[in-house]
């Protein structure tokens, strides 16, 4: 049987997984702390790693990022609800992490991780390769106060770059402070802090004022264009837009 390392909070979600999983696999359970994740890893050497994702700690960062960058090349299953994928969405984009959404049946959760086995046994060569894809990834910042173009802007995009996401002008501000990208995509009609007074402060931001903006706006009327225009964005799209535009975008901005 395959080995499997189970992490998370030991509530009544966790132990239903590692009921299930019990009749597939040999599964090793931890508990959501770093040190002792980090012991396990060494010890068990697992095919595949499974969180579960109910009620973990802020802390649980660092268990992330040892997955990301020490043990990228084990596959990780992450299992939660929306509001834990949109917390932990910056891991989630990267090839080696995996996500299901609860609830979701036991049923599924093992037909994902026998394809995330079969699929994750890497050579040296190709490990080498995805790290270095990792680190080519260009990071794109996307600003909307609609939280429905927000997911459908990352599960877009997140195939190909790493994404950022705010809800606000000032949410991004902060963002910023922590990462700056290659390009950010920012609503022109948002309450409170609007599209304008966020590329302003953007702009006064030293490491942030040359990143190009690319604006959304849903107002096509001319004088609207021409207030957006006046802003000089690196460019503007109108919503709803196409992939086929959005590429195109950022294919003209950053290659």
């Amino acid at each position: 049987m395959e080995k499997i390392l189970l992490i998370g909070k030991f509530n009544v979600v966790f132990q239903e997984i590692n009921n299930y999983l019990g009749s597939f696999y040999d599964v090793k359970i931890c508990v959501d702390n770093y040190s002792m994740v980090k012991s396990m890893l060494e010890q068990e050497e697992p095919k595949a790693v499974v969180i579960s994702m109910a009620c973990l700690d802020r802390a649980a960062f660092t268990i992330f990022n040892e997955l990301k960058d020490k043990y990228f090349m084990i596959p990780v299953l992450c299992i939660g609800t929306d509001s834990a994928r949109e917390e932990y969405k910056e891991y989630l984009s990267y090839n080696s992490f995996s996500f299901l959404e609860r609830p979701v049946s036991n049923e599924k959760i093992v037909k994902e991780l026998d394809r995330l086995i079969r699929e994750g046994v890497l050579t040296t060569e190709n490990i080498m390769k995805k790290r270095e894809e990792q680190k080519l990834r260009k990071t794109i910042l996307v600003v909307d106060d609609n939280a429905i173009q927000l997911r459908a802007l990352n599960d877009m995009l997140k195939t190909k770059y790493d994404v950022m996401m705010a809800t606000s002008g000032m949410k991004a501000l902060t963002m910023l402070g922590k990462r700056i990208p290659d390009v950010i995509f920012l609503d022109y009609e948002m309450p409170m802090c609007d599209g304008k007074m966020t590329l302003e402060m953007i702009r006064q931001i030293d490491e942030a004022k040359n990143v190009p903006v690319v604006f959304f706006t849903g107002v096509k009327d001319k004088a609207h264009i021409e207030a957006v225009l006046a802003l000089k964005p690196a460019g503007y799209l109108l919503k709803p837009a196409s992939a086929e535009m959005i590429y195109g975008t950022l294919d003209k901005i950053i290659g």
